[in-house]
Formats: structure tokens, sequence, C-alpha cells
């Protein structure tokens, strides 16, 4: 079984990500926030070269990577990944996933139905938060600004819908 893990980030100013971290620090007190960046995931698994499978990605669609906007890097594995670059601060990183995943439901079925990429049999999508913290930032601040149950001030996945890693 291969895996493919496509990391896709905007070449621009990211107005999601800085909407977010202007409601983490100035309407919900996170000081601790130093800038927060956003990349999308998209993992591929079935049996396939993920070499070949890039390959085929960008060269037929831009449904994934779109040149002209985004940039992308490959990760062997989720364990252990970096932020795509270095800030000042703790960079901590967090993946949320859709509880029912359709956009990744949705993907499988045009790699396969529209590309004829028949090797490819799942595919997930999630968003790569990256939290750059204060160096004297509390342990806990990265789990009080990604869960947003009730009564607490996160933001960036809802338990109702969404589960979120912090690695």
């Amino acid at each position: 079984m291969a895996e493919l893990n496509l990391l896709v980030r905007l070449k621009v100013p990211d107005t999601i990500a800085a909407s977010a971290e202007m409601a983490l620090t100035d309407l919900l007190a996170h000081d601790e926030l130093l800038k927060l960046e956003r990349e999308e995931l998209w993992r591929f698994s079935g049996s396939f070269d993920p070499d070949e499978l890039l390959r085929k990605l960008l060269d037929r669609t831009s449904r994934f990577v779109n040149p002209s906007k985004h940039a992308h890097r490959l990760v062997a594995t989720l364990d252990g990944v970096k932020p795509f670059h270095q800030r000042d601060g703790k960079g901590e990183l967090v993946l949320v996933t859709k509880l029912d995943d359709f956009a990744g439901r949705d993907a499988l079925a045009y790699c396969r139905n529209t590309l004829g990429l028949s090797g490819v049999t799942a595919v997930e999508y999630g968003t790569l938060w990256t939290l750059w913290l204060a160096a004297d930032a509390p342990t806990d601040a990265v789990e009080k600004m990604v869960d947003c149950s009730a009564r607490r001030k996160g933001l960036l996945a809802n338990p109702h819908a969404e589960s979120y890693r912090v690695f």
C-alpha cells in the first residue's frame, strides 16, 4: 500500500489564516500566538508509484495544486512533520480533519472517474495549522486555541464535526 502526503499552501497571503489569527489574538485574547499559518493536506492511498501519481496530479489537473497560486511539498509521513519555514517562536502543528470527510470522498471519485487513476483507493483531506507561539507560552496553549468545545476559547476545531491531532 503506497501513500502520498501532499501539503499545499497559498503563494499569496492567506486570508483564512489571517482572519483566524486575528480572531484568536484580538477577540479571544490568545496573546501567546505570534503567527498562524495554514496548509491543506491531501493524503492519497492505494497501489501506485507515489512519484508517478504526483506527476499525473500536477500535469493533468489543477484541482489539488494550481501552480499559479499554490506551492506544495511532500512529506513521507505526518509524524515528525515540520513547518514549511522557520519563524521566531515555537512552531506547533495541528491537523484538523472532518469527521465526515466529504472532500476526501469527492476527490477520490474525481481521481478514479475523471482522471482514471484506478490505483488510488482512498483520499483524505485535512488542514494543517502551524501556530507560532511565544517562547514562554504555556504548555496547554495549543489545546486552548484549537478546541472550541463549550466554554473554551478555541477556534480551529469544532468537536461536533471535526477531530484534531497535535504533533
